[in-house]
Formats: C-alpha cells, structure tokens, sequence
C-alpha cells in the first residue's frame, strides 16, 4: 500500500492525485472508528472530491428510516474517517461488508 502525506505536495500535486484516483471513478471503501473502538468498514460508489487546497473529498451517506449509518456517525463524531480505493483484487471483499450489522460489528473482520 502506497501512503501519501498531502502536507508535503503541492496544490497542484495533491489536484493530480485526487482527481486522477476518482476519474474513472472507482469504489470508495470508507473506514470509520467508533467512539467504542469498533472499526466500521463500507463500500461507497458516490464519493467526490471537493477541493485540492487543503485536499477534501466528500462522501454521500444515506440514512436508513431516518436514522444515521454507522460511517456517518462515527465520522461526525471522531471527526475523521479513511478512504481507501478498491481495485479488482480487492472488491469481492470490499462489497461483501455493504451487509447491514450492528454498531456493535466490524464488518472488517
């Protein structure tokens, strides 16, 4: 796996890499942690990004019956959250954690 700090590239830079990792636009595998400690895992097809200065994407949660998804609840209240990019090699497993579990769950393991 390949990390990259967007601190030490340039605007133009961390632009290439953003736009460059969404066009086509892949499978966005999205990690949040609970505030329980409960790794949360789960496949987003809409996920864009935002701005190359400071490098933000978005993510597009829905709501189920009104009621916040794990991701985006954990994401608001750690106030972070991880994308990671599927390929062919990993998104059988990747589509595999789209099941619905408890909060309680990781769907990692």
């Amino acid at each position: 796996m390949i990390s990259l700090n967007p601190d030490t590239l340039t605007g133009r830079e961390n632009y290439k890499l953003l736009s460059g990792s969404i066009i086509p636009r892949p499978v966005a595998f999205v990690t949040t942690l609970s505030s329980e400690g409960v790794l949360n895992g789960a496949p987003f097809s809409y996920f864009s990004i935002v701005a190359s200065e400071p490098p933000l994407l978005s993510v597009s949660v829905q709501r189920v019956d009104g009621v916040s998804k794990d991701t985006a609840r954990n994401a608001m209240e750690q106030k972070a959250f991880v994308v990671h990019i599927t390929d062919e090699d990993n998104v059988g497993a990747v589509n595999v954690t789209a099941s619905r579990l408890s909060p309680e769950e990781s769907e990692i393991t």
